[in-house]
């Protein structure tokens, strides 16, 4: 008799542990599948994002430099020293927008970690003398472009992308000094998504004018660089929608001063020869 209840007791036990086995199981089996699940939703979802866009290029001011005439002459490439790069200027057409295209004709991956893309930009072809005392800032669009896939992301991944967009600028002042203006770093702008960034908007100001260190009507060539560095991808860079701004934070008008060309120059003098005879 006791050996016919130790029987059972031990069936029992064995039943009991069988289940619990197969409840375990069912258990694990269930979260194995939401686990599963889970991980194909978030592919799913990661695999559906979309791919990142152009933002529309910013609405220019009226005043603004907006090389819709295709005209530059008062741009010109700076290389003055061991680490500024030769380039030359155009200007593009860019999906329906117009801009100065500075293209980069020097930098390799040996100098891209020293090299500086210069330009000059002359002011006296733009405004006035007795407008140049109420330059207060200067804004303008930077955009950059790759031309080569030397960008190492965080993922280990080559990419044609130019990656981070930065520099600064500065000028010669009525004292004959050189100003600097505030350095500028771009971010947020596909620099790093696409192989042309979206615009950065970049302004440089005369911090210290009331002491003096600005433009005036005596300057004959008042001029200002900007200068883009810290290059990690051979690129391109394109400036748009140049504006002068006052103290008031308004758009200076253009005033542009052509010069005359050579066929120009001939047809006055020979007329002024003609009228003379005459």
């Amino acid at each position: 008799m006791k050996k016919y209840f130790m029987l059972l007791c031990c069936m029992a036990l064995l039943t009991g542990c069988s289940q619990n086995t197969a409840s375990q199981n069912a258990e694990e089996t269930q979260i194995s599948t939401e686990l599963t699940q889970e991980e194909s939703e978030i592919e799913t979802e990661t695999e559906s994002l979309p791919p990142p866009t152009h933002a529309p290029f910013p609405e220019a001011d009226i005043n603004a430099v907006n090389f819709n005439d295709g005209k530059f002459s008062f741009i010109s490439v700076v290389n003055d020293d061991d680490t500024s790069v030769d380039g030359t200027l155009s200007v593009e057409n860019v999906d329906g927008n117009f801009m100065l295209k500075f293209t980069d004709n020097s930098t390799t991956a040996d100098n891209l970690g020293t090299a500086v893309q210069k330009v000059r930009i002359s002011v006296t072809q733009l405004l006035r003398p007795d407008q140049l005392e109420t330059v207060n800032s200067i804004g303008f669009d930077i955009y950059a472009e790759a031309k080569d896939s030397l960008f190492l992301n965080d993922d280990g991944e080559y990419k044609e992308v130019p990656g981070w967009i930065g520099g600064g600028g500065g000028t010669m002042c009525t004292d004959g000094k050189w100003y600097g203006f505030a350095d500028f770093s771009a971010s947020g702008v596909n620099e790093f998504d696409l192989k042309r960034s979206d615009a950065f908007h970049v302004e440089f100001k005369f911090l210290l004018a009331e002491s003096g260190k600005k433009w005036d009507s005596t300057v004959e060539d008042a001029n200002f660089l900007v200068m883009r560095w810290g290059l990690q991808n051979l690129s391109d860079f394109y400036l748009d929608n140049i504006t002068f701004y006052d103290t008031e934070g308004n758009a200076i008008p253009l005033n542009p001063s052509e010069p005359e060309t050579t066929e120009e120059s001939e047809l006055t003098e020979s007329e002024s020869e003609t009228e003379e005879t005459t």
